[in-house]
């Protein structure tokens, strides 16, 4: 009869690693947020790129996604803003539609300064959201219109264009704003508004 041996070596069990992993309460719904705002800013992305590049208004279109970045970072502090901003601009350069590199360190940047002025003196509202991410919208095609100028892409007369274009942007900000106030109130660390 031939005996059954025992191993002297067992394999390790084949599970999945998603099943060893632990994800506290917390932490799944710091994941949901960040998985929730991924996807509105790739649907601005796509609402943009797609649907809203056929609408010019005085040869203008909408910035939505610098727009939602903007709006977004305001509900954070400046540690996790200079963070999602950076990550985010970054996003947005390697899909296609930002006019270039420079924009990551223009987003950036006036994300974490308008974040950091509304913490320190401005209330939590609606309204100072609504300022901080106006004005950042608005230098930020500034900005853009500046380099353009002096790279040579862009001409001293499209200022109109781009001063449309930032207008329009800030009227997105007030359909933006609940949306992102709904999904940063997952998981904590919103600011109460």
């Amino acid at each position: 009869m031939f005996w059954k041996r025992k191993r002297d070596f067992k394999p390790d069990r084949t599970e999945g690693t998603l099943k060893k992993l632990y994800l506290t309460p917390t932490q799944r719904k710091g994941l949901l947020k960040w998985i929730l705002i991924s996807l509105f800013l790739i649907f601005l992305s796509l609402l943009q790129d797609v649907v809203l590049c056929r609408v010019e208004i005085f040869g203008a279109t909408f910035d939505l996604v610098v727009c939602g970045i903007l709006v977004c970072a305001m509900f954070f502090k400046p540690e996790t803003t200079a963070i999602f901003t950076i990550i985010s601009s970054t996003v947005y350069y390697f899909s296609g539609t930002a006019p270039g590199t420079y924009v990551i360190a223009l987003i950036t940047g006036l994300g974490t300064l308008l974040c950091i002025f509304r913490i320190n003196y401005l209330q939590r509202r609606f309204s100072s959201t609504f300022l901080c991410a106006a004005v950042g919208v608005m230098l930020y095609e500034l900005a853009v219109f500046a380099i353009g100028l002096f790279i040579g892409i862009t001409t001293i007369h499209r200022f109109g264009v781009f001063a449309v274009c930032g207008l329009l942007s800030v009227l997105v900000i007030p359909v933006v704003y609940p949306i992102f106030l709904s999904i940063c109130k997952i998981g904590g660390e919103s600011w109460k508004e």
